[in-house]
């Protein structure tokens, strides 16, 4: 099978899949400060019974945190879940909740090595079908905080902190963000007017905006009113500024970090630190959320750049795209004589191999100087040395040289 085949597959299996997460029956859901219908004792692995027993920890905070063993992420917090847990056992009970079988869940505490160095024994409720009917979503980690029977938030695994489970157990209540899956990205969903910024037809949102989903640039129009709809909801400001820019000009290449220019005093004002951690809590400080609304019916050319417009002045910044000389791989020929692949596998030119090395995540920029159709093989990623291995037999290597690149150029204006 092609890689191209692959591809088209993959992507196949994922708009199913999302087609599928849309029809969600949300008659069920619960909202923050409705009461808990009697539950009933829900099958638990590591548990001090095999199944929970509600009534014995309703005088604590209750986590719910919903997970699948195919998230990353949800596996990544696990150990800081254990030790809020065995740091709070007296206020605290995190319980976590996954559809899966019980046989799938024991393998994984089974055979997961992450887990057992760290000794993560929460109590786990599998198969469940009837907590995420109250609790709906579409992603996980997800998270529904209990407090004395009621529901007192639906929110992001981020805020499962120690200071937030203290304030709802000595306060009775705590305001957490919102993780709504199923929220409309609707005309209104700016309505705060504190910390909003108005410039004719445009609203700007610093922060969070809980009513509002993820996205990038979207441009709808609205034959209703008459008028072009243009919305960023809840995405930092390098995401805001490059989901726009790409309405500009096709992407060709990764933006890596190397291609970014940060003449700014502090870069993770505008973008997600490449250590944070809790993207959502940091979005409640720094993200953006813009809305454009006009009745002049413009190119999508033209919209885009108002908006880059509108967010350079709100922002302060001048972001452009520019040239400048940095350090990259170029990928070159070995005496101008290139070697066919016989097979069909394998990749089929030399830009798909520049994407690849680049979709590692770990080179410089990669430059295809070569720009042929050549079919070749790669099997190892692992460093600059064991790729030119691979491609020597083909006439090829990679070099680590300086060329004159497109960046993106963040600047404040003063």
């Amino acid at each position: 099978m092609t890689m191209r085949i692959q591809i088209k597959i993959l992507f196949l299996l994922l708009a199913l899949s999302l087609q599928a997460q849309d029809k969600v029956d949300l008659s069920k859901a619960l909202k923050v400060g409705q009461e808990l219908p009697v539950l009933p004792d829900l099958p638990v692995l590591n548990y001090q019974s095999p199944k929970i027993d509600w009534g014995e920890i309703n005088d604590k905070v209750i986590i719910l945190d919903f997970f699948d063993t195919s998230c990353s992420n949800c596996i990544r917090d696990m150990p800081k879940l254990q030790k809020l847990q065995d740091e709070l056992s007296d206020k605290l009970q995190i319980v976590l909740v996954t559809w899966q079988d019980k046989e799938t869940i024991e393998r994984f505490y089974a055979n997961n090595a992450y887990l057992k160095k760290n000794k993560v024994h929460l109590p786990t409720i599998y198969g469940d079908t009837l907590l995420k009917s109250y609790f709906p979503h579409k992603g996980v980690p997800h998270t529904a905080w209990i407090f004395q029977n009621k529901v007192q938030a639906t929110s992001f695994a981020d805020f499962s902190k120690a200071e937030n489970v203290e304030k709802l157990y000595n306060d009775g209540a705590v305001r957490l963000p919102i993780k709504n899956d199923f929220a409309d990205k609707i005309v209104s969903s700016l309505t705060k007017t504190s910390e909003l910024n108005r410039i004719g037809s445009v609203r700007i949102l610093k922060g969070f905006n809980e009513e509002a989903k993820e996205s990038g640039l979207e441009i709808r129009y609205d034959s209703l009113e008459d008028v072009n709809v243009s919305t960023i909801n809840n995405l930092d400001v390098l995401g805001a500024y490059t989901s726009v820019l790409a309405r500009l000009k096709k992407p060709t290449f990764f933006l890596k970090e190397e291609r970014i220019v940060w003449s700014v005093k502090n870069a993770d004002k505008y973008r997600y630190p490449i250590n944070g951690e809790g993207k959502t809590s940091w979005l409640l400080i720094n993200g953006i959320n813009y809305e454009r609304i006009e009745s002049k019916i413009r190119t999508e050319e033209e919209i885009a750049n108002a908006i880059i417009s509108d967010l350079n002045m709100f922002l302060g910044l001048n972001v452009r795209w520019d040239n400048r000389k940095i350090p990259c791989l170029v990928l070159q020929s070995i005496n101008n004589k290139l070697v066919q692949e016989e097979k069909e596998s394998g990749l089929s030119s030399t830009d798909v191999l520049a994407f690849m090395i680049d979709y590692q995540g770990e080179f410089p920029p990669v430059v295809d100087e070569v720009k042929s159709k050549l079919r070749m093989e790669i099997k190892d990623y692992s460093s600059v040395e064991t790729l030119n291995r691979q491609l020597e037999k083909y006439g090829l290597m990679l070099k680590e040289d300086m060329r004159e690149l497109e960046v993106l150029v963040f600047e404040e204006v003063e």
